[in-house]
């Protein structure tokens, strides 16, 4: 069994709020750092919020995410901002470029309904780690809080692991068209750099 964080035991788990660091943003990076499969669930993706490094997910050879709420209009537009914004761009390209190469998978539920959002982490052992309750990566928290996160180990990856499995079976892929979004606002984006230079 490895440690789930850095100095934390397998048997233990962590809760963390909004307020503190390492909040969901650190925790999220440091499990990605070491894992090469990531399963996540979540109800919502806010593009715009996602703020994953390649070094961060350099190990990483799956990540499937499951989305219950997934609105073109709003992912699009989500898209456009990464785009424009010269700091964030480089979220954009590089979720591209995972879903192109296959690494990232993206499939909706609209029907699943679980809660809280989850996220399994594993390594060639398998699932050691799951994180639950607030996944945004965004600083600060834009909400009054308490947003609560925590970080449980193996036994409870494993199941949440198996949940996670179940829903992905019944849910459908969407990747081809978050590709789709994200390559037209870059296109977008470039022909507005060429209009303006």
């Amino acid at each position: 069994m490895q440690p789930i964080l850095p100095g934390l035991s397998p048997s233990e788990s962590v809760l963390f709020d909004e307020r503190r660091r390492p909040d969901f943003r650190d925790v999220f990076g440091a499990l990605a750092a070491g894992s090469t499969d990531i399963a996540t669930a979540v109800t919502r993706v806010r593009l715009s919020t996602v703020d994953l490094t390649r070094a961060e997910l350099g190990r990483v050879e799956h990540f499937r995410v499951l989305v219950a709420e997934m609105n073109a209009l709003h992912l699009d537009a989500d898209a456009r901002g990464l785009q424009s914004d010269a700091r964030r761009a480089p979220n954009a390209d590089l979720l591209r470029e995972l879903l192109e190469s296959g690494r990232l998978e993206v499939r909706s539920s609209p029907l699943a309904g679980w809660t809280p959002d989850f996220t399994v982490f594993s390594g060639p052992a398998g699932p050691h780690a799951v994180l639950t309750g607030l996944h945004w990566f965004e600083r600060p928290y834009p909400h009054r809080g308490p947003a609560f996160g925590a970080v449980h180990g193996e036994v409870a990856a494993k199941l949440a692991a198996r949940r996670h499995e179940e829903a992905w079976e019944r849910a459908h892929d969407v990747g081809p068209a978050v590709w789709n979004i994200l390559s037209k606002a870059r296109s977008r984006a470039l022909r507005g750099l060429a209009s303006s230079g």
